[in-house]
């Protein structure tokens, strides 16, 4: 039976006495900061799902989020100020030197958000094209129609007309007026945006019977403290919760919505949108090459505009083996691209080994496993086994070999407003619960005359957990998606 690190297990015979908290299922919830993020190294050091990557950052830094309905929303504030959209040129053909000889002229917008007084610009470099609004805006169709002029006193200047062609955008820049004014400049306000997401229900069981409920352990699990508690836990039980708890990890990451599909009650099963689904409205790239000129180009679209330089610019990426491989060869090939050399005294990539080969063995290597850009921008790469599970994922990309999934890179920033995290997990309160079905036996040993719920020779366990996931700003997240596969 394999053990990982100072974990120690063996195995034990049964004991009639054993009490509901030498159980993991009960001990899960007395002690969940304990149990959960060891019960799963039991057994195999090798396995993909020792570690759940996202349910252990929301188990170690509290990104939990408990709810007491089925659905919550939460609002999202927008920009404060937008620039509207010309709908049509509503000038005459032939006028193709608009604001010529300074003339007004029209410009049709989709709202009537802008008064006279605005300055608006339709946004070339250098704002040369300003132009003042000179009247209220009139209801034209679909949309509104502003008398504007341009800003100049170059009578031979004028806007060219494909500035008022359609989807054209035009920002306020400001609002000007003259002595003894009675006009006012417009004042555009955030509408927040209302979303809104909901739980999914999971259920599990697993049936022991009297031979196989004898297969009791004695476990030493250490805590985060470096203190170890005993427990005592049956052998089912431990792979149950390991597959349990893979399970919820492969739901936080890809579980889809939909409310048309029933379950055997005629009820319609509870699904909610999964991280990769709810990041399908965010920043995402199909990539043949990682570089680091992607990344940063990438990252750059996240944060520009939204958080300044050189503060907060922290974000985690997602990926699986092979897109740790990509991205520490993107690091080297940086390097080397821009003459850089790490310091001997910064720096050892040679260090002594042993080996039955040589006495005198060494070993050579390093792996970036942060990116740290320019403008204050930091990189973290995390491993996700769940990209790299070949049980689940069958696209595989022709070059590598390795299924495409493997080269996914899915970047998540946590940093949120009052001490939140922006990506929480989400739990429905007690909305957890299990039980045991007794038969002659069950988990605290053989039946002695009390009540059973049939009389089979076995007892079964079954759990209900209502959970979801939750990124209050997506648009601080986004993906890098390998694309080369056009089979699927």
């Amino acid at each position: 039976m394999a053990t990982l690190g100072r974990l120690k297990t063996k195995q034990m015979p049964w004991h009639a006495n054993m009490t509901e908290l030498n159980h993991l299922g009960a001990a899960l919830i007395a002690k969940p900061q304990v149990f959960e993020g060891k019960m799963n190294q039991l057994f195999s050091a090798q396995n993909y799902y020792s570690d759940n990557p996202l349910s252990s950052i929301a188990w170690t830094s509290g990104a939990e989020k408990v709810v007491t309905t089925n659905e919550w929303e939460w609002k999202m504030k927008g920009a404060n100020t937008k620039p509207l959209v010309v709908l049509e040129n509503v000038e005459p053909v032939a006028n193709t030197t608009l604001g010529q000889g300074r003339t007004t002229f029209k410009i049709k917008l989709d709202e009537n958000w802008f008064v006279a007084g605005d300055v608006i610009s339709p946004g070339t470099a250098g704002q040369k094209y300003q132009c003042r609004i000179m009247e209220e805006p009139q209801r034209h169709g679909t949309g509104w129609v502003y008398i504007v002029r341009l800003v100049t006193d170059d009578f031979k200047a004028f806007l060219p007309v494909s500035l008022v062609q359609p989807g054209q955008q035009w920002a306020k820049l400001y609002s000007t007026y003259e002595e003894g004014a009675s006009q006012d400049g417009s004042t555009q306000y955030a509408a927040p945006l209302t979303l809104k997401n909901s739980l999914g229900k999971f259920r599990k069981k697993y049936m022991v019977t009297d031979y196989a409920a004898e297969e009791v352990l004695a476990v030493k699990i250490p805590d985060s403290k470096g203190g170890y508690h005993d427990s005592w836990i049956k052998y089912a039980e431990v792979e149950y919760w390991r597959q349990w708890y893979r399970e919820l990890e492969r739901a936080y990451w890809y579980n889809r919505k939909a409310k048309s599909i029933e379950g055997s009650t005629g009820r319609s099963v509870d699904l909610f949108s999964g991280i990769q689904e709810q990041l399908e409205d965010a920043h995402t790239h199909y990539y043949t090459d990682l570089t680091a000129k992607l990344i940063e180009e990438f990252l750059l679209d996240i944060f520009y505009s939204r958080v300044k330089p050189g503060s907060g610019r922290k974000i985690k990426v997602f990926t699986g083996e092979y897109g740790m491989l990509l991205f520490n060869r993107a690091m080297q090939d940086v390097m080397d691209k821009r003459g850089w050399f790490i310091a001997n005294q910064n720096f050892n990539p040679i260090q002594k080994t042993s080996s039955e080969y040589n006495s005198n063995a060494y070993a050579v290597g390093y792996q970036f496993t942060k990116y740290i850009m320019h403008n204050g921008a930091e990189l973290e790469v995390v491993h996700n086994p769940l990209y790299d599970d070949r049980s689940i994922h069958f696209e595989i990309d022709p070059i590598t070999g390795y299924p495409v999934e493997s080269m996914r890179f899915t970047f998540l920033d946590f940093s949120g407003g009052d001490g939140q995290s922006n990506v929480q997990l989400v739990s429905k309160k007690d909305g957890y619960k299990f039980g045991y079905v007794n038969g002659l036996v069950g988990p605290y040993g053989p039946a002695k005359g009390g009540q059973m719920s049939h009389s089979g020779e076995y007892y079964s366990m079954h759990v209900s957990k209502e959970c979801g996931v939750h990124i209050e700003d997506i648009t601080k997240c986004g993906e890098l998606i390998l694309k080369r596969n056009v089979g699927f």
